[in-house]
């Protein structure tokens, strides 16, 4: 939980995170976005380009309430790179 909180302050946002700590971080307090972030990274983390996987790492930084109302188009992140991102991961969960 300790990394959660550190993603979520924003402290250590130029950290080399490890795999584990990545998943760690994937695990949110909303079980909808701890699903879908969590398959996600389970299945198509690798896949992403090293820069995409870099923009997800910020992603995770957000508070869980951006998050649902990003994955849900309620709110658009005004960072492009962010959208696309999150634009993957919106097909991945429904393919």
């Amino acid at each position: 939980m300790e990394i959660l909180k550190e993603l979520q302050n924003s402290r250590v946002k130029d950290k080399e995170l490890s795999r584990g700590e990545l998943r760690w971080a994937c695990r949110r307090g909303m079980l909808e976005l701890d699903i879908l972030m969590g398959d996600f990274f389970d299945n198509h983390y690798d896949d992403l380009n090293v820069e995409d996987q870099k923009i997800f790492q910020r992603l995770l930084e957000y508070p869980d309430q951006d998050l649902h109302a990003f994955f849900l188009g309620n709110e658009t992140p005004q960072d492009e790179q962010l959208v696309r991102v999150i634009d993957i991961i919106r097909s991945a969960a429904s393919a």
